[in-house]
């Protein structure tokens, strides 16, 4: 796993603290009981607030998985450390 991953799933831990290390990679809308709406809006906050980007709530949809802002964020380059 690299900073971005680790990073990526820390956030995810902040947001569903009973998934174990192993769930989080996979870890979509569909597998997790507790991602409803209103932990989608945190989670997307807590990914801004760590990786010092800007999401619109309507991106909501488009992030339903641990892998769809991993994607977001290697696609962009956003969030490296120097």
């Amino acid at each position: 796993m690299d900073e971005q991953q680790a990073r990526l799933a820390n956030c995810f831990l902040a947001v569903f603290p009973d998934l174990s290390a192993d769930e989080i990679s996979s870890a979509t809308s569909a597998t997790v009981p507790s991602w409803d709406s209103v932990a989608g809006v945190t989670l997307l906050a807590v990914v801004e607030e760590e990786f010092g980007i800007a999401l619109e709530t309507d991106d909501l949809s488009r992030f339903d998985s641990f892998q769809d802002f991993l994607t977001y964020l290697r696609q962009t380059e956003v969030g490296e450390r120097s």
